[in-house]
């Protein structure tokens, strides 16, 4: 627990460093997605090395680490406006994150595609899904067409909703947890960590808008609408959680790495957002909108 959270303040601080420095620069928003993409990458190639000890799954190679870092520069640098904010590429997302909740039925059992074309599954599971993050940071004034950028604002309320969770649930479920959610996926989750997890993602959540609306004058969410947007997050990150848990038990593996003290490796690091990333696109595009009009 104690690395855990020594691991939790020293990435906390990197991030903010990152954007702080990166502002003085006026290239916050670049940092933060080289920051991001390298992330994702690690994570897609901790990925394959797990997915290569699965019984029964083909090699995984390198094509689809090359297609993933094609994808995210290619949508943060080149992509036009419209292929950003698709709402064909985020449905598409999110039916992958379908197939994801109900693999957790059967956690035992490989899915076909990882086991025939894992290149190509890790390639959706992680830049594909979490691509929708990218989207979200060229966001502009809580509107996609206007004038202050502050999409990378939303991309860290978006890490604050889904990682205070995780969070929240070790607060609440290590000393308190009786009833387990998934005790064949993962034994230590609970269903009174999950509340505390709910709990604290809304404060949290409420906390950085207050910080973004308040100190730093950005054009953001009132807090309350932040913890009230959070809680789906919140919620959704759970079996995107979870989801990993099963990829790491058929594989024989307790962490997807060792990089980061407490917490594993990358993937351990990312494996919530990759559900609440697309589902976090779509609610916020909507919201934005509305907002816009209101």
């Amino acid at each position: 627990m104690r690395h855990r959270a020594f691991s939790t303040i020293g990435l906390w601080t990197v991030v903010g460093l990152v954007v702080w420095v990166g502002g003085m620069f006026s290239v916050a928003e670049q940092a933060a997605f080289l920051l991001l993409a390298t992330l994702i990458l690690l994570a897609q190639h901790e990925f394959y090395r797990l997915a290569d000890r699965i019984p029964g799954t083909r090699r995984s190679g390198s094509g689809g680490l090359l297609a993933g870092a094609a994808l995210l520069f290619g949508l943060f640098f080149l992509a036009p406006e419209r292929l950003r904010y698709s709402h064909a590429l985020n449905f598409a997302a999110l039916a992958f994150g379908v197939h994801l909740l109900l693999m957790l039925r059967r956690p035992t059992e490989t899915p076909a595609l990882l086991r025939t074309l894992p290149a190509l599954y890790g390639f959706l599971y992680l830049p594909f899904m979490l691509s929708s993050l990218v989207g979200i940071a060229r966001m502009e004034d809580g509107a996609m067409l206007a004038r202050q950028p502050v999409g990378l604002y939303y991309v860290l309320w978006v890490v604050v909703a889904t990682k205070f969770t995780d969070v929240g649930g070790l607060l609440v479920g290590v000393p308190f947890g009786r009833h387990k959610i998934a005790p064949e996926i993962s034994p230590a989750k609970s269903w009174e960590g999950c509340a505390g997890g709910l709990l604290l993602s809304a404060l949290s959540s409420a906390a950085f808008a207050w910080l973004c609306s308040g100190p730093l004058g950005l054009s953001f969410m009132v807090p309350w609408k932040a913890a009230v947007l959070a809680l789906p997050l919140a919620a959704l990150s759970i079996p995107s959680d979870l989801a990993e848990s099963v990829f790491k038990r058929q594989a024989g593996a307790k962490d997807s790495g060792s990089t980061i003290p407490g917490i594993g490796g990358a993937l351990d690091l990312v494996d919530s957002l990759v559900i609440t990333g697309p589902a976090a696109m779509l609610l916020l595009s909507y919201f934005l909108e509305w907002a816009k009009r209101s």
